[in-house]
């Protein structure tokens, strides 16, 4: 299942209050697209296979995707999966990249990941989400 945890065009973001978890199997895959989002909020971790975000809005430059999967998802692709998108093959050779990274991105949100939990980490994040969203809606 795929559900795009913040959709900012109207205004709707997936919280834990606001979406009807239970009727989940508990062994479907939820991938969640968190680039809106993405340290605004304290993510439950336990409902979530696959988190995708695009840096450019919370976290850095653009340029950078963060992929966080479960570790038990990894070597169950498909035999015709492109080799950028088998996790497991990065899991397998560390250090072994199929492309040149955008290193400067990396670094850049790196740096800005560091700013942030020295600015009082995701607590004060999600406080000036919640002021910035009265604010506005």
């Amino acid at each position: 299942m795929h559900i795009c945890v913040n959709e900012t065009v109207h205004g709707f973001e997936i919280g834990e209050d606001n979406f009807p978890w239970h009727l989940f199997p508990k062994d479907m895959v939820v991938v969640g697209d968190m680039s809106s989002n993405i340290a605004t909020r304290k993510i439950n971790w336990d409902r979530y296979g696959v988190v995708y975000a695009g840096a450019q809005k919370n976290l850095g430059p653009t340029g950078v995707t963060v992929i966080i999967v479960r570790k038990s998802l990894f070597g169950k692709s498909d035999k015709d999966v492109p080799i950028m998108c088998d996790w497991d093959a990065f899991e397998k050779a560390p250090g072994t990249y199929y492309n040149t990274p955008p290193c400067w991105c990396i670094y850049m949100t790196a740096l800005n990941a560091s700013y942030m939990n020295q600015m009082g980490g995701i607590e004060k994040y999600e406080a000036d989400a919640d002021v910035k969203s009265k604010l506005v809606y």
